[in-house]
């Protein structure tokens, strides 16, 4: 069995050792780039979103890397995105690809990693518990490398030093093996975005990032925005982080006092109920982002995401109460570089 799975963001730094850890043979798609774009464009239907059809073209590129299992977003709420893995799948098969599919629900996280993991290598009690301990450290590293990335760009007074810390950072995670061996190595992982040469005295604006969780987490759909920030002395802060996701709290929840309750209380003025997609979430945290003292909000998309535009409209009513502005972006195949610098 040869595993692949889609892009997103740093998220190969800690599936592909994951998968490791459980025996499985890993296959790391190509970063996705113009041509991964072009296959998804080229094959999905014409008004799917753009990060559908980037998802194909990563699945694409696995298979013609030899993959013959792929791990497939999907699962019901999640919008069209959620839905579109049995078309792709389709898609596929009809191009003449042959291969296996393990469907995981992004809805159901907590539950799905325990289905996958056993459907996967079905491994005894105490391996499986010890595979999702390592994934669960994986994913707090590799934010806490992202987040220190974020921090140090606007300050560093070497430019382009940040970019290459944390790509060296990923590539350490990415070839880890074990819990002991992540604790082990922490410190040198994240010791060389404290150490780099920067001015912690510089001025920089603190902007928060809201909206589709692809649109914030990809670098080549968002046009590096957050490296492109950071260059322009901006301190750049997401909505949308893997391990606070994953956080469970049975406790907190219970109490009804988790993050997620935090988002849902911040949202109800505006948007009472889920509306699909992340629309709740994106109201929800640009009030928390606003309260929190930021200087601006940049909202992102996909070009034609429902969901999200309905968020949009309600920013109408949400910056007359809290008068934070709010840039919103959208993104499509045809959104070019020079667009982006120029909004």
């Amino acid at each position: 069995m040869k595993v692949s799975f889609s892009h997103l963001g740093a998220a190969y730094a800690y599936i592909e050792p994951y998968l490791r850890s459980l025996g499985l043979d890993v296959i790391v798609p190509p970063f996705s780039s113009r041509r991964t774009l072009d296959l998804g464009t080229r094959f999905c239907p014409e008004m799917i979103c753009t990060p559908c059809k980037l998802i194909f073209g990563n699945y694409v590129e696995a298979l013609e890397a030899g993959a013959d299992t792929l791990i497939m977003f999907g699962g019901q709420g999640t919008c069209r995105l959620g839905y579109s893995a049995r078309q792709q799948e389709r898609l596929l098969r009809q191009w003449g690809y042959s291969f296996t599919t393990h469907t995981f629900d992004l809805y159901h996280a907590h539950s799905e990693l325990i289905r996958l993991t056993r459907e996967l290598a079905d491994p005894p009690l105490r391996q499986l518990v010890e595979a999702l301990r390592f994934l669960l450290a994986l994913i707090a590293l590799s934010d806490e490398v992202e987040q220190a990335a974020l921090r140090l760009r606007p300050r560093e007074l070497e430019r382009g030093i940040t970019t290459r810390l944390r790509s060296q950072a990923l590539s350490q995670i990415a070839s880890l093996s074990s819990r002991q061996e992540l604790e082990e190595r922490r410190q040198a992982i994240l010791g060389p975005f404290e150490n780099a040469p920067q001015d912690r005295e510089r001025p920089v604006l603190r902007i928060g990032l809201i909206g589709d969780p692809y649109s914030i987490s990809e670098p080549f759909f968002n046009l590096n925005l957050e490296q492109e920030l950071g260059y322009l002395g901006v301190e750049v802060d997401r909505w949308f982080w893997i391990s606070r996701s994953l956080k469970l709290n049975p406790l907190l929840t219970l109490l009804g006092q988790d993050h997620g309750a935090a988002v849902r209380q911040a949202s109800q003025r505006y948007l009472a109920h889920d509306i699909g997609g992340f629309a709740r979430s994106t109201v929800g945290e640009a009030v928390i982002f606003a309260q929190s003292g930021y200087d601006g909000l940049i909202h992102l998309a996909p070009f034609n995401c429902t969901p999200e535009i309905m968020a949009d409209n309600i920013f109408l009513a949400l910056k007359r109460d809290i008068h934070i502005p709010i840039l919103s972006l959208s993104f499509d195949e045809q959104t070019s570089r020079t667009g982006l610098a120029t909004r």
